[in-house]
């Protein structure tokens, strides 16, 4: 701009004196000039303005910004930003049932004005949680990529499956483009890049984690005897239990004098004969998980079945009889099924005999097919992925494994733990209750090397060993948080 205002200066010089018309038209010029100067000014404000407004409001800062340093390697807001609403979303899925009932916080309002602790808000939670969570996947990735670990190809297929599922899946919620789909989601900033990045290392620190759990080694010997240090954890306690109101602790004493020494019949028997509407409630229970109202007398070695008590329990007592002790000395087992569920066709509220008759009906056609076709484990777990209505196995075959006593409704329990039971075995149950009303048609598939006792030592074991091994190198991690402010906006 200097250079052509010289060329025009010395232009006005040459024609200085001249006649009206070339002073006229050099006034002309000269307003002109002066208007395209302020023009041009005004311009180049504008677009600072316009740029910092796109700058500030856009991804960029996002993306460029450091949110936390982790032993040197730095993360953006951006990736900040995605391991705070993993943090978000997991919490989320397992709590909401919970949540949808208005406990822990409300996900239509902001985060930053709902409080966790009396000084914590939720959104710093979902923070400190991310950067925790980040820390463990930072010290598991180096540790893997020291010892040459790769991804293994069967969780290498689930995160090439996860990333085209979320690649496609955005198109049908509404979303005008993945960007949009992304930062609504994740955060701003987040970008498909990032995502396939941050998943692979997580989903490499969760196979490094559970290489190196797996490492670890231990005799029977050694199980038997971390088992036997712990056996009140661990062992299960059958009892039957009555709680009376505090000014009924006299009659639960006398009920405990009538009923100690007999047996969970008598005890039933003798609370109808004596009382309305009040019945003895089982329990089966590990040890670590009995109120210590009455635990110890449970664990109590002189304990024998019929033995019981009453005890105070705040503004009640309650009367306690021992029924057993099981030392979880037996093999976990593994089954495939298919559920066909009833269905309330008339929409009565209730499952009448025809209903429940079509799905058993269903159930024993799904049978046949199968006895008429090849009536291997693998045909069975096909039509299970095609027919079976429990969503938690309908997509692996309908495969259950490490299933231990009590865990299934009873009626599946007693056939999965007969003595007689052997691999290949089927039946066709039926089932009404609380939770769903239907029929199962099961194939048993085996039982487990290790028994439950030496699978509990073992797991415990290997737990202990993995953290003595990653807490240390996480207390010790050098973490430094900067610009979290900026973090967690969209929740």
């Amino acid at each position: 701009m200097s250079a052509s205002k010289d060329k025009i200066n010395r232009r006005q010089q040459i024609e200085a004196g001249t006649d009206k018309r070339t002073i006229a038209a050099a006034e002309a010029a000269a307003k002109r000039r002066k208007s395209n100067i302020t023009y041009a000014i005004v311009g180049a404000l504008l677009v600072v303005f316009f740029a910092f407004i796109f700058i500030y409001n856009s991804t960029f800062p996002s993306r460029h910004t450091t949110a936390v340093t982790i032993n040197g390697q730095d993360y953006s807001v951006a990736q900040m930003n995605y391991h705070y609403s993993s943090a978000y979303n997991s919490f989320y899925n397992n709590y909401y049932s919970y949540i949808s009932y208005g406990m822990f916080f409300d996900p239509s309002q902001s985060l930053g004005d709902q409080m966790y602790t009396e000084d914590t808000s939720w959104r710093q939670y979902f923070l400190d949680s991310a950067v925790q969570d980040m820390t463990q996947i930072q010290i598991l990735c180096d540790a893997a990529e020291a010892e040459g670990f790769t991804l293994p190809e069967d969780m290498q297929a689930q995160y090439d499956e996860s990333i085209q599922q979320l690649e496609t899946s955005w198109s049908g919620l509404g979303y005008a483009s993945l960007e949009q789909f992304l930062n609504m989601n994740y955060g701003t900033g987040v970008t498909m890049d990032m995502v396939k990045e941050e998943s692979y290392r997580s989903f490499l620190a969760s196979a490094y984690a559970q290489h190196v759990f797996d490492s670890y080694e231990y005799s029977q010997d050694d199980l038997t005897a971390y088992y036997a240090e712990h056996a009140d954890e661990y062992d299960v306690i059958s009892y039957a239990y009555y709680s009376a109101a505090a000014d009924d602790a006299a009659d639960a004493q006398a009920v405990a004098a009538a009923v100690d020494g007999t047996s969970l019949e008598e005890f039933e028997a003798y609370m109808s004969a004596n009382y309305e509407d009040a019945a003895p409630s089982t329990l089966n229970s590990a040890g670590s998980n009995i109120t210590s109202v009455y635990s110890d007398w449970l664990l109590d070695a002189a304990r024998v079945p019929g033995d019981a008590t009453a005890v105070e329990d705040g503004d009640s007592t309650v009367v306690v009889m021992y029924l057993d002790r099981d030392t979880n000395d037996y093999h976990p087992v593994a089954f495939r099924h298919i559920l066909i569920q009833a269905e309330d066709t008339d929409g009565d509220g209730e499952f009448s005999q025809a209903e429940k008759d079509a799905a058993a009906a269903q159930a024993e056609e799904i049978y046949t097919q199968w006895l008429a076709g090849e009536a291997t484990e693998d045909s069975f777990g096909e039509l299970a992925d095609t027919y079976s209505s429990d969503g938690g196995s309908n997509t692996t075959g309908g495969l259950y494994e490490t299933v231990v006593k009590n865990q299934m409704v009873e009626p599946i329990n007693d056939w999965l733990f007969d003595a007689a039971r052997q691999p290949g075995d089927t039946e066709v149950i039926s089932y009404e209750g609380d939770n769903y009303t239907g029929t199962h048609v099961i194939y048993f598939v085996g039982a487990e090397d290790q028994t439950y006792a030496q699978a509990l030592s073992d797991n415990t074991m290997r737990n202990e060993a993995f953290s003595d091994w990653l807490q240390p190198q996480i207390d010790s991690a050098d973490v430094v948080t900067r610009h979290l402010g900026m973090c967690g906006k969209n929740h």
